[in-house]
């Protein structure tokens, strides 16, 4: 009896899941009357075994904002206001706003990733909103669990090419790396206000030209992902849309699949939709010409026709062959586009051909004087897609 005693007995200093305010989302702003505003969605817990409520953000999450001069500071000042200990290793993304990127996020990444309660696979996010207003939009519809909402709905490159899944881990090395430049989630608040008002006449040019916010969706969760937030060191200097993006995952080899819409070859005013996919990785040759790197990629992709009208027989090879050629030359022409805004508009390597150009140096001090980055600006590029479509799922079983 005596020995089992010390076998009943708990820790006095254990702590439960119910003792512990869980953050999903972590937004950093400006502050208005301090150096920062910080911003925490933590999800609530409806009983002590941890089963998250599922319905709106009123009931399964709350956010909370305080003024600071420090990320630690304001942890600790929401710490002595609400009755539970802010944790942050269940982190899912960290939204920064777009007036925040601009400035700089060098200081406040430092703390971010020193702090050992953020794990390095939290996705970064550029708000182009208020990084508050942006949790406060964010509603999980489909999941009951808002961490796994923002898990899921931040993944979704896998499947659209829209979104390119950019972890603290990776945008904090790419921001002190010598060979290429950070970049990151683009976000946004989608409303009426905000759909986009373009110019363009067709319909597969204004599919290819949104980013966060422009969208025409309509849905209860008014926050949206799409395009990305390109930097130089650690400010924010543009972005791309979403058709850049998907180029951006194609060279960087990260593309899983996508659906593009190209013009109909044998009907301008209609569009066709395409299925594709990577067969094998991009070949990438970087060369010197008087001091001007010349980058070659070379592109592989296949997939499925989607669209059927009455103007294409797609059973016919020759019209199968006219479609490959029109998407062949979409996808070069908007990857070059790509390539092009980034070197020479945005004077950032995104894409990670400097380390293509170490080849060149024979030492170290050789390779910085060179100043690949600032020399990225004076690239020129030659894109060539091989684009291997068929017929369809129909077709393939006649």
């Amino acid at each position: 009896l005596f020995s089992c005693v010390f076998f009943l007995t708990g820790c006095y200093t254990s702590k439960g899941i119910e003792n512990k305010a869980y953050v999903v989302a972590l937004g950093i702003d400006v502050g208005e009357k301090n150096t920062l505003k910080i911003s925490m969605q933590a999800s609530i817990l409806n009983n002590a075994n941890g089963n998250s409520q599922s319905g709106s953000s009123n009931k399964s999450t709350t956010v909370l904002s305080v003024d600071c001069s420090s990320i630690d500071s304001g942890i600790a000042l929401i710490n002595s206001y609400i009755s539970k200990k802010i944790d942050l290793t269940h982190c899912k993304a960290i939204v920064f706003s777009e007036e925040i990127a601009y400035a700089g996020l060098a200081d406040v990444l430092y703390t971010l990733v020193n702090n050992i309660e953020i794990r390095p696979d939290c996705n970064v996010v550029v708000s182009k909103c208020s990084a508050y207003d942006f949790l406060s939009n964010s509603v999980p519809i489909f999941e009951s669990s808002p961490a796994n909402y923002y898990e899921l709905i931040l993944n979704s490159s896998e499947y659209s090419g829209y979104v390119a899944d950019l972890y603290l881990s990776n945008f904090y090395l790419n921001m002190l790396n010598s060979t290429n430049q950070a970049c990151a989630i683009l976000g946004n608040i989608n409303t009426d206000d905000s759909h986009a008002s373009t110019d363009y006449t067709t319909s597969s040019s204004l599919d290819g030209n949104y980013t966060a916010g422009q969208t025409p969706i309509k849905s209860k969760n008014r926050v949206e992902n799409m395009g990305t937030a390109v930097f130089v060191g650690d400010k924010v200097v543009g972005e791309l849309t979403n058709i850049e993006t998907l180029c951006h995952l194609i060279v960087t080899n990260n593309l899983e699949n996508a659906t593009i819409t190209v013009p109909n070859p044998f009907n301008f005013d209609s569009t066709i939709s395409v299925y594709i996919k990577s067969n094998k990785p991009v070949e990438k040759k970087l060369y010197f010409y008087n001091g001007y790197p010349y980058i070659t990629c070379e592109v592989y992709v296949s997939g499925n026709i989607l669209s059927l009208s009455e103007s294409v027989n797609i059973s016919n090879e020759q019209d199968l062959q006219t479609i490959n050629s029109y998407v062949n030359k979409y996808l070069e022409d908007s990857l070059s586009e790509y390539l092009y805004k980034t070197s020479k508009v945005f004077k950032s390597d995104i894409a990670g051909f400097g380390k293509y150009a170490l080849l060149y140096y024979s030492t170290w001090n050789d390779w910085i004087d060179s100043d690949w980055l600032n020399n990225y600006q004076n690239s020129f590029f030659n894109v060539v897609v091989h684009t291997e479509l068929q017929s369809g799922y129909l077709f393939n079983r006649l």
